[in-house]
């Protein structure tokens, strides 16, 4: 059974995330809810992209994941650091 994409709906879904782990930082969550709400993210993404990632075998595999992973956590990790920012700045 082939299942279907729906890319605006994965795409609004990574989104909240992001704006999960601003608004971690923007109300002063803990580092470790934060971090909760990254693997969230990567778990996500892992399984939205399953039918591309079982394509791919050994080194390709690796390179993909470990270099999706690492923007991820940088964009995770940019939004918790700008909501920690505009939330001192508010208080």
């Amino acid at each position: 059974m082939r299942t279907r994409s729906y890319p605006l709906h994965i795409a609004l879904t990574e989104l909240g995330f992001a704006v999960g782990a601003f608004g971690c930082g923007l109300y002063d969550a803990p580092v470790w809810f934060a971090g909760l709400v990254s693997f969230a993210m990567l778990a996500y993404w892992s399984w939205t992209r399953r039918a591309i990632l079982n394509r791919l075998r050994g080194a390709a595999w690796a390179r993909g994941m470990a270099g999706a992973f690492v923007v991820l956590i940088a964009i995770q990790a940019g939004a918790y650091w700008l909501g920690l920012g505009i939330g001192a700045s508010i208080s």
